[in-house]
C-alpha cells in the first residue's frame, strides 16, 4: 500500500494526540456510542495510527487497546476522504486472510471515516463493526461522517486547551524564578557597577586622573558588569522559556478557536486572534469586560455564565455548548471549555476560556 507523502507530519501530530487522555473525555466516549447506535453495530472506535500500531483510544462494546496497523481495516480509511464501508470482508480480497476475519468470531462488517485535522492531517478514524456482514443507510453513512468531524473538533479543542494550562503553568514557574533570580544575582550586578561609579567619582573629585590605566579599569568593570546581566538574562530566560515564548505566539496567532484568559470574576484579560475573528471585537474593546457579554440574554437571566465559573471552581473544568453572541449581535453556534487557574497556595487565580464555532457542524446536521 503506497505510503503518503505527509506520512512522517501525520505520524508527528498522531504523537502529540497520543499524549491527550482521551479515555477520560465524556464527549468523546458519547460520539463512539452514538455511532454504535446510530449504524446499528454492536463495536465502534476512535482510532490513532502510528508506524506499527492502530490504538484504540476510546471503544464501545469491547475492551481493546491496540492491534497491529498491518492487520487493521483502518489503515485503508485514512487514505481516503470519505466513508469507506466493507460490507463483507470474508469477499474483499484485502482482507479474506486477515486473521480478525477468518478467526471463529471474526469482523465481517466494517465503516469507518477518517478524523481530518484543520491542517489535513489525518490522525485515525471514527469506525464501527460487525461480526455479520452488513451496510449502512445513507443517512447513517452522513451521521457517521458529521460525527468524525465532531470527534476531531473535540480533539482539537482538548490539544488547544492543554497547551494553554501548559503555557499557563510555565508562566507561573517563569516568574517564581525570576524572582528568586534577581534577589540572588542582584549584588553580583550591584558590585561592577559600584566599582564604575566609584572610578568616575574619583576622577570627579579630582583624585585619579584620566589616563589609560584609569581607561582600563573602567573597560574591566564594564566587561564584568556585561558578563553578569548576561549570566542573568541566560538563567533567566533559557531554552524552555523560548518554547514559552514561542508557543504563546502560536495561540495568539490561532485563528480557529477563541482563547481568552479571565481573571477570578471572569473578566477578560487577554486573548488572541481566533476570539477576535469569531466574536468581533479588538482586544482593547473587550479586555476588562465580563466574559458573560458572549452569551445571549437567555443565559444571562438564568446566570448560567456564573454557574460555569462556579463549576470550573468546583470541579476545575465546566464544559458548555449553545449560542454565543458576536459583537455585531449575531449568534453562532459554540462548543467552551472553561479550566480553573491554580496559584501556589492552590488558590483560584482564574480561568482559560476557549470556544470553538460548530456552526458549520450544525448546518450540515
Amino acid at each position: 500500500m503506497e505510503i503518503s507523502n505527509n506520512e512522517g507530519l501525520r505520524l508527528q501530530e498522531v504523537r502529540r494526540f497520543m499524549g491527550l487522555d482521551l479515555m477520560a473525555h465524556p464527549e468523546l466516549q458519547e460520539i463512539v456510542g452514538l455511532a454504535a447506535e446510530l449504524c446499528e453495530k454492536p463495536l465502534a472506535f476512535l482510532t490513532m495510527l502510528d508506524e506499527q500500531t492502530n490504538w484504540l483510544q476510546v471503544a464501545a462494546g469491547i475492551k481493546v487497546e491496540a492491534v497491529p496497523r498491518a492487520t487493521s481495516f483502518c489503515r485503508y480509511t485514512i487514505e481516503q476522504d470519505e466513508v469507506m464501508v466493507v460490507s463483507d470482508a470474508t469477499r474483499d480480497s484485502r482482507f479474506q486472510d486477515n486473521p480478525y476475519v477468518v478467526s471463529d468470531q471474526g469482523v465481517q462488517f466494517y465503516a469507518g471515516v477518517p478524523l481530518v485535522l484543520q491542517n489535513g492531517l489525518k490522525l485515525g478514524t471514527l469506525c464501527v463493526l460487525d461480526q455479520k456482514p452488513g451496510s449502512l443507510t445513507p443517512l447513517q453513512a452522513k451521521g457517521l461522517l458529521v460525527l468524525s468531524k465532531q470527534a476531531t473538533l473535540v480533539l482539537e479543542l482538548q490539544m488547544s486547551q492543554t497547551l494553554l494550562e501548559q503555557q499557563v503553568a510555565e508562566t507561573l514557574v517563569k516568574n517564581e524564578l525570576l524572582r528568586k533570580i534577581s534577589f540572588m544575582q542582584s549584588h553580583e550586578i550591584r558590585h561592577p557597577l559600584t566599582n564604575i561609579l566609584g572610578l568616575v567619582d574619583l576622577v570627579k573629585e579630582g583624585q585619579l586622573g584620566v589616563d589609560d590605566e584609569w581607561i582600563d579599569m573602567l573597560v574591566d568593570e564594564a566587561h564584568i558588569l556585561d558578563g553578569k546581566i548576561n549570566e542573568v538574562v541566560t538563567d533567566s530566560l533559557g531554552i524552555n522559556d523560548f518554547r514559552y515564548l514561542r508557543n504563546q505566539k502560536m495561540v495568539e496567532e490561532i485563528e480557529d478557536y477563541a482563547i481568552l484568559i479571565l481573571d477570578e470574576k471572569g473578566n477578560v484579560e487577554n486573548w488572541n486572534k481566533g476570539a477576535e475573528v469569531l466574536k468581533g471585537y479588538k482586544a482593547k474593546e473587550i479586555i476588562g469586560r465580563n466574559f458573560s457579554i458572549f452569551y445571549t440574554e437567555e443565559d444571562k437571566r438564568s446566570h448560567r455564565p456564573q454557574e460555569l465559573i462556579k463549576g470550573a471552581i468546583r470541579e476545575g473544568r465546566a464544559r458548555d455548548t449553545g449560542w454565543r453572541v458576536r459583537k455585531d449581535g449575531t449568534r453562532f453556534w459554540g462548543s467552551t471549555v472553561i479550566t480553573a487557574m491554580h496559584g501556589y497556595n492552590g488558590e483560584v487565580i482564574g480561568f482559560t476560556k476557549v470556544t470553538r464555532d460548530l456552526s458549520g457542524v450544525l448546518l450540515e446536521e
